[in-house]
C-alpha cells in the first residue's frame, strides 16, 4: 500500500499554487541519458534477485521431497514398534513415572509425525508465482528504452517481493517440519529405551 503512494508522488509534480499537475515521470525520463544513471544496474539486480528467489523456491521443494520418503521409512517403523494398543494397555495398570514417560513418548508420536506430514506438504504445495507478463511486451516495444527500463525494473521488483514472501513462508514450514520430525524421533527413542 505504501509503495502504491511513493509510485503516485513519483508520478506526479506540485504546482505552486498546491494542486497537483500530472505529468508522468516517464515523459520526463525521455530526456535523461540512459548511460548517466543506474537503471542497467538495477535491472541486473532485480534480474539476479528473481533467479535467487526462484532457485529458493526449488531448493526448499528438493529438500522437502527428500525427507518425505525418509518420513515414510520412519511411519513404517513406527507401526511395527510404536503400537497404539500397546500404549493404551499400559493406562490400564498402576502408573509408574516410566510408564507415564511410555504412554507420553508413545501418544506423542503420531502427532508429530502428522504435524510434519502436515508441514511438509504445505512447503512443497504449489502457489502461484507472479511471472513477469509477456503480453505487455508489444504495447512496451514502441516506447524508449529507459521508460521500457523503468517499467521492467518496477514489475520484477514487486515478483521479487512476492517470491520472497512465498518463499520465507515455505522455510518456515520446511523449519517447523524438521522440528515435528525431531520431535517424532525423540518421542520414538524415548518409547523404545523404557520398552
Amino acid at each position: 500500500m505504501n509503495s502504491g503512494k511513493t509510485m503516485e508522488k513519483l508520478n506526479t509534480e506540485q504546482n505552486i499554487d498546491g494542486t497537483e499537475k500530472v505529468q508522468s515521470v516517464i515523459e520526463k525520463a525521455e530526456k535523461i541519458d540512459i548511460a548517466k544513471t543506474a537503471i542497467e544496474e538495477y535491472f541486473d539486480i532485480v534480474k539476479s534477485e528473481y533467479k535467487i528467489e526462484r532457485n529458493k523456491k526449488q531448493s526448499l521443494e528438493n529438500r522437502a521431497g527428500f525427507i518425505i520418503p525418509f518420513l515414510g521409512v520412519i511411519c513404517v517403523f513406527l507401526l511395527r514398534e510404536v503400537q497404539l494398543k500397546e500404549v493404551f494397555s499400559l493406562m490400564t495398570v498402576s502408573l509408574t513415572f516410566l510408564d507415564f514417560v511410555k504412554i507420553l513418548s508413545g501418544l506423542m508420536v503420531y502427532p508429530c509425525i502428522l504435524f510434519t506430514m502436515v508441514m511438509l506438504i504445505k512447503t512443497i504445495t504449489v502457489k502461484p508465482h507472479a511471472n513477469f507478463e509477456v503480453r505487455s511486451i508489444n504495447e512496451m516495444l514502441e516506447k524508449e528504452r529507459l521508460t521500457v527500463l523503468r517499467k521492467i525494473i518496477f514489475t520484477y521488483r514487486d515478483i521479487v517481493i512476492q517470491h520472497r514472501t512465498q518463499n520465507e513462508l515455505r522455510a518456515k514450514d520446511f523449519k517447523n517440519s524438521l522440528y515435528g520430525l525431531s520431535a517424532t524421533l525423540i518421542f520414538v527413542i524415548i518409547y523404545i529405551t523404557f520398552k
